[in-house]
């Protein structure tokens, strides 16, 4: 799930304001869902659609530059915060996002002679972003780029190189506390290349995963099936997930997807409901326990938020048929009816 073409065109007009793209983003959004009998499902919802289409107009600007992909991303960037900006910073589902985007687009634009042509280029276009997303996670004050302009930001970060010092360390730690990435050696040194180099090793260390991963399904597809059924509930895991269904993957290793799809739903749903419990609780029936990261209602309601986005996911894009996860959706309805995405997702479905 994505933003649509016309939420996209409110979004990309390099000279106005976030919040002005904002407004114009909301006329839009009202304008689909008044043609559509679908209802805004709420703010994680439509956080991911952002992602997604922050996902594709950074491939995008790599091979066609412009400057209306420059004020997508800094507008989605903007609004995406904007959204989770109540949420403290460790417990925001979109740290992870932005802890990587910076450790992708960390080199700083290459020196190169000024365009002449009113162009602009992609290492510029990953320039600002980077910077708007360090002084959002540094200032944790999305306001100041309210009267803001991409083509604004562009001047002060790229052209007055009015960039800021940035220990993304700090966010990685907070990641490795909340259990979402394992816990690396300290660094002798919080040097810029020291972080810089543990910074790119996260990044290379998920894709080498994945990478890892078709190469296990297809060698070892048993145990490449339980670890894809035991991955932790986390939005790095959703999208693979959704990537090999969407790509066919499984199919294509004549693997059934279903079975593979309802037992992560079943593991995720055993480690939501441990979340419930205080620490060292099992449950009677449970011989072993799946290690627990978190707990209290809090946690329980962002885990229930990503797997009702999951399934949503996989309902909207006819991915998985919908009687193949039908005791999922009854368990999570009827456990977790105290959630209100929950109730919303019930009359979805």
């Amino acid at each position: 799930a994505a933003l649509t073409r016309s939420e996209i065109h409110a979004l990309s007009d390099a000279d106005r304001t976030c919040e002005d793209a904002n407004r114009q983003l909301a006329s839009a959004r009202a304008h689909v869902h008044r043609d559509h009998t679908a209802a805004d499902t709420g703010v994680f919802e439509e956080s991911l659609r952002l992602k997604n289409t922050l996902d594709a107009c950074e491939q995008q600007a790599k091979s066609s530059p412009s400057w209306d992909a420059l004020a997508v991303l800094v507008n989605c960037e903007y609004r995406l915060y904007v959204l989770n900006q109540t949420t403290p910073l460790r417990n925001n589902p979109f740290l992870s996002h932005w802890v990587e985007a910076v450790q992708r687009l960390g080199t700083p634009a290459a020196q190169r002679d000024a365009n002449t042509d009113g162009s602009i280029l992609s290492d510029e276009i990953s320039t600002v972003r980077m910077e708007l997303i360090k002084a959002l996670l540094q200032s944790r004050n999305p306001s100041q780029f309210a009267r803001a302009s991409p083509r604004q930001l562009y001047n002060n970060y790229v052209e007055l190189r009015q960039t800021s010092l940035f220990n993304i360390r700090t966010y990685v730690r907070m990641l490795e506390e909340e259990g979402i990435y394992e816990r690396t050696p300290e660094p002798d040194s919080d040097s810029p290349e020291s972080t810089s180099t543990a910074s790119d090793n996260k990044l290379n260390e998920f894709q080498r995963w994945k990478l890892g991963m078709l190469s296990r399904l297809e060698t070892e597809p048993e145990h490449a099936v339980a670890e894809l059924t035991h991955l932790p509930l986390e939005l790095s895991s959703l999208d693979f997930l959704t990537t090999l269904l969407q790509e066919h993957t499984l199919q294509a290793l004549n693997i059934e997807p279903a079975p593979v799809i309802a037992d992560f739903i079943q593991h995720a749903l055993r480690m939501t409901e441990q979340m419930g419990r205080g620490p060292g609780e099992t449950g009677a029936a449970e011989s072993e326990p799946e290690p627990m990261l978190e707990s209290g209602r809090e946690a329980q309601t962002r885990a229930v938020k990503l797997l009702l986005l999951f399934m949503r996911n996989l309902i909207r894009k006819a991915l998985l048929p919908l009687e193949s996860i039908y005791f999922e959706i009854q368990e999570i309805c009827v456990r977790y009816v105290w959630i209100r995405e929950v109730r919303e997702f019930r009359a979805f479905v």
